[in-house]
């Protein structure tokens, strides 16, 4: 669904007054009905809905990791990133994790509206909206979690991946997915819980499995299911690389990282779809999940 689609059928609003917008096409902005407040519209394509625009910039610029990882580069680069992500290989998410995103993807509908929170580069399912603090490649709406620029009630699912670790206060995060979901709406939530500090620019928390099914429980979603999502040797085989990157000479580290991501990838992360199937896993698992869904109305 394109912002303008969102915009016709009111659910894009002001992220400050949550009043409706209007799409001015002539002048690239979206405006209130009573011309109180305007927002840009970035080549035409991307609204930027943030309360402090000149902050947003601010902090999306901030961090190289998420620059490298969202903005285009050239032949060479792209080629070793991906040898890179090759190489790590896959996280082995467990089965249950998998089955919980796919249960979020039932029963769409034509004019569903399926909200990706910090979402982009990659679009995990067609149907989700990308939303980011910045206006990196495939992102749809520039917002901040903090204050979605969405009407209460409006929004069918929400997907969050690697995403409250990053933010300030998450509990009003998760306030605000509560407000904007329809009555029986979901959101699936994966968070870090045993992985090594990665800031975009900023890593505020990670989250056990106790922490994670609380911090939705808290805010009135009921839990239809939740556990590890990516397993313990992956945690393992994380945390030791960022070892050998952050405390040892280059030319030490490095050799020994590659070494040890080979022998992660060929050796110790497969090891995760025997550990996930323990009763445990979640105690030394890299990752945890969450799949709620909101009961009852906003107040």
């Amino acid at each position: 669904m394109n912002f303008i689609e969102q915009i016709e059928s009111g659910r894009l609003v002001s992220p400050v007054s949550r009043k409706r917008l209007i799409y001015d096409k002539e002048y690239s902005r979206l405006r209130t009905l009573d011309n109180s407040e305007s927002y840009t519209v970035l080549n035409g394509e991307v609204p930027i809905l943030v309360i402090d625009p000149e902050w947003a910039a601010k902090y999306s610029e901030s961090s190289s990791q998420m620059l490298s990882e969202y903005i285009p580069e050239n032949a060479l680069k792209t080629l070793l990133r991906r040898w890179v992500i090759a190489l790590r290989g896959k996280d082995y998410r467990s089965s249950s994790s998998v089955e919980a995103f796919n249960n979020l993807f039932r029963n769409i509908k034509v004019d569903s509206l399926y909200l990706s929170i910090g979402g982009g580069p990659q679009r995990p399912h067609s149907a989700l909206v990308n939303l980011n603090i910045g206006p990196f490649p495939n992102v749809d709406v520039v917002a901040d979690a903090h204050n979605l620029p969405y009407a209460d009630e409006i929004v069918d699912a929400i997907y969050c991946e690697a995403v409250l670790e990053h933010l300030q206060e998450p509990r009003k995060a998760i306030a605000e997915m509560w407000r904007v979901l329809k009555p029986e709406g979901k959101v699936y939530a994966i968070t870090p819980f045993l992985q090594a500090y990665h800031g975009y620019p900023y890593h505020f928390q990670n989250y056990t499995l106790t922490g994670h099914v609380y911090a939705f429980e808290s805010n009135g979603f009921e839990i239809i299911a939740s556990g590890p999502c990516v397993g313990p040797m992956n945690a393992v085989v994380g945390i030791f690389s960022t070892f050998l990157k952050e405390y040892l000479p280059k030319f030490i580290g490095a050799p020994l990282r590659f070494l040890w991501e080979l022998a992660g990838v060929v050796f110790l992360k497969p090891l995760d779809k025997i550990l996930l199937s323990r009763a445990n896993a979640y105690s030394l698992a890299a990752t945890t999940y969450v799949l709620a869904k909101k009961t009852g109305r906003n107040a």
